[in-house]
């Protein structure tokens, strides 16, 4: 990986720096001014993903000569190596720039199931459930698929990680989610219906 960054031109890298300044920004703002973290991470998942599609756009112009992302997935046949064991995290932060509805969908369950977790949690015990279930769906693609240079990418493991911290505690709760009516559902259907979704 270090490699290809080496290789960057005066665009790609501009891209690059780009992507990390979107990408920790609101993370470290939520943390330095005390406010929701859950509402930063979809605002960090957001403008991630749209650097992406631009690096993506540039890439298909030949204004880019290197395709960054696949460095930063979480491959298991390459992340056995120590300089593989960043994408258990970065592959967190990416989302394929093919499908909009993988993002969306993840930053819909850590806003709207987030937000109130964290107010009944409190920011910090939130954040570490949070990298818990990133790191933790990270982990899991790599154990039961060892051998495979298959990617995993996106924040889906952290979405289960709220849900499961959600059940674990207030299983009964609703909350208000837009399922075909924007209206208050209960947090075990939406999180089988998350869980059905993914599959």
């Amino acid at each position: 990986m270090a490699a290809q960054f080496s290789q960057f031109d005066g665009v790609e890298t501009l891209l690059f720096i780009s992507w990390l300044i979107v990408v920790i920004w609101p993370l470290y703002y939520s943390i330095r001014h005390k406010t929701s973290f859950a509402l930063s991470m979809t605002v960090s998942l957001l403008l991630g993903y749209l650097i992406q599609v631009v690096w993506t756009l540039f890439y298909n112009f030949d204004l880019v000569n290197l395709w960054l992302w696949e460095d930063l997935w979480m491959r298991p046949v390459e992340a056995k190596q120590p300089s593989g064991w960043v994408t258990f995290i970065s592959a967190g932060f990416l989302h394929s720039q093919f499908d909009a509805t993988h993002v969306l969908g993840n930053i819909l369950v850590i806003s709207l199931v987030g937000i109130p977790l964290e107010q009944r949690l409190g920011r910090n015990r939130f954040i570490g459930i949070y990298f818990i279930g990133l790191i933790g769906g990270s982990i899991a693609w790599f154990l039961f698929n060892i051998e495979s240079s298959r990617p995993a990418l996106g924040a889906s493991g952290a979405a289960f990680g709220l849900f499961g911290a959600y059940l674990a505690g207030w299983p009964k709760d609703e909350i208000p989610f837009p399922l075909i009516l924007i209206r208050k559902w209960p947090v075990f259907y939406l999180a089988m219906i998350y869980f059905g979704l993914e599959l």
